[in-house]
């Protein structure tokens, strides 16, 4: 999991998803902020998709595990919020790592 020090606060949160550009994948939506004073990150899972907080507190904790194996990688000074989708729920830790890469990438966000 990311450290604290690595991801959005509220604040910042608010920001990217009023202002962000918007990235599309099978499991996530992504949305970017380009321009921050440095790389920061979310992932969120809407209670809409899952009811319980044990269940969205699990596929946030394997989302922000497969951004940090590429956080390096990523272009700097980026505010970015992932968003899962219900598909998230039937995906591996391993297609949850390989989707996140794409969608990265689809956005122009890896060096």
């Amino acid at each position: 999991m990311l450290p604290r020090s690595q991801r959005l606060s509220g604040e910042q949160f608010a920001l990217v998803m009023k202002n962000g550009r918007v990235s599309h994948s099978a499991l996530f939506l992504l949305r970017a902020l380009p321009g921050s004073p440095d790389t920061r990150i979310s992932t969120t899972v809407p209670v809409k998709i899952a009811k319980t907080a044990v269940q969205r507190n699990k596929f946030r904790k394997k989302m922000y595990e497969a951004v940090r194996v590429i956080f390096s990688e990523i272009v700097p000074n980026t505010h970015i919020a992932i968003i899962a989708k219900p598909q998230l729920f039937q995906a591996t830790q391993k297609a949850i790592e390989t989707e996140v890469k794409e969608v990265f990438v689809k956005s122009r966000l890896l060096r």
